[in-house]
């Protein structure tokens, strides 16, 4: 005679399934959260740089100073390493907006409110 599982013994085993899992699911989806967050800190990471290596040709140059906006600082030469200011990425839901005295603000749902903070 061939003896199998129980009706009893396969819940159990679902149910302590859908325990494990309902402890796991919220660690994977805050990982997509904590990606974005770190993308932010290294965009602003690389903003900082440039305004630095922006800072410093200007003192060179016996004038130092930041630029007076973000298109000033001329992000498309030789401040970033790649030569251009970073894109956020494509599937971010993002608005941007200019102003010439202010620069670029990015604001969306790329990372909440404080997320890029302490530089």
């Amino acid at each position: 005679m061939r003896r199998g599982f129980t009706l009893i013994e396969l819940i159990m085993v679902i149910v302590i399934i859908g325990i494990l899992a309902a402890i796991a699911i919220p660690k994977f989806i805050d990982l997509r959260t904590d990606a974005q967050k770190a993308a932010c800190f290294g965009s602003a990471a690389a903003i900082q740089t440039a305004l630095s290596n922006y800072y410093a040709r200007q003192a060179i140059k016996g004038n130092p100073g930041f630029p007076g906006t973000l298109h000033d600082a001329s992000f498309t030469s030789e401040y970033f390493a790649e030569g251009t200011l970073p894109d956020h990425p494509k599937e971010w839901d993002w608005n941007t907006y200019y102003s010439s005295n202010t620069g670029v603000l990015h604001t969306g749902k790329g990372a909440e409110s404080g997320a890029c903070t302490g530089f």
